[in-house]
């Protein structure tokens, strides 16, 4: 019998203990909501990889025709090498790749700001894990208060049982 003394717990410790639970439950519907507001945002962050990603190879496409004109000027710099007629049209055709030069240095821009981005965005990708993992934490310490309400629940019933069987046998 001093064994379940030192367990039973008063109705103001079981309604404590209740009440406990009902804050953990609370605490883990808003972490809930709160890992499910993150999952959303790493939705979005892959997103915003994999159009970085297509940016990168739109960057590199480009890498790829800025050389290949940048050797055609070359090739035709050789070619002109005695003739003011033919500089004049290597000038024009060095003109023409004015723009392309700017819409290089443009996409160079944007993707400096994505990569930027993208480790923003892994920054906070890892927060959200840890934050994860603190609400998996949390949902244990809930289940475990939750078996030991039950157990509680479960002694103070058998407890109750045996005191009605003896106060039956007392009367």
């Amino acid at each position: 019998m001093g064994k379940f003394e030192a367990i039973m717990l008063s109705a103001q410790q079981i309604q404590q203990l209740l009440s406990e639970n009902e804050h953990l439950q609370a605490q883990l519907q808003e972490a809930n909501e709160i890992l499910a507001l993150r999952e959303e945002e790493l939705a979005m962050v892959r997103e915003q990889a994999a159009e970085a990603a297509a940016l990168r190879s739109q960057l590199d496409i480009h890498l790829e025709e800025l050389k290949t004109m940048q050797n055609f000027i070359g090739r035709q710099q050789q070619k002109a090498a005695g003739a003011e007629e033919r500089e004049l049209e290597l000038q024009q055709e060095i003109t023409a790749t004015i723009p392309l030069a700017h819409q290089y240095d443009e996409l160079l821009h944007q993707y400096h700001y994505i990569t930027t981005q993208l480790t923003d965005i892994q920054e906070e990708l890892a927060a959200v894990k840890k934050k994860n993992n603190m609400l998996q934490k949390i949902a244990v310490q809930v289940g475990e208060l939750e078996s030991t309400v039950e157990n509680l629940t479960l002694e103070r019933d058998a407890l109750q049982a045996k005191l009605d069987a003896m106060e039956d046998i007392q009367a």
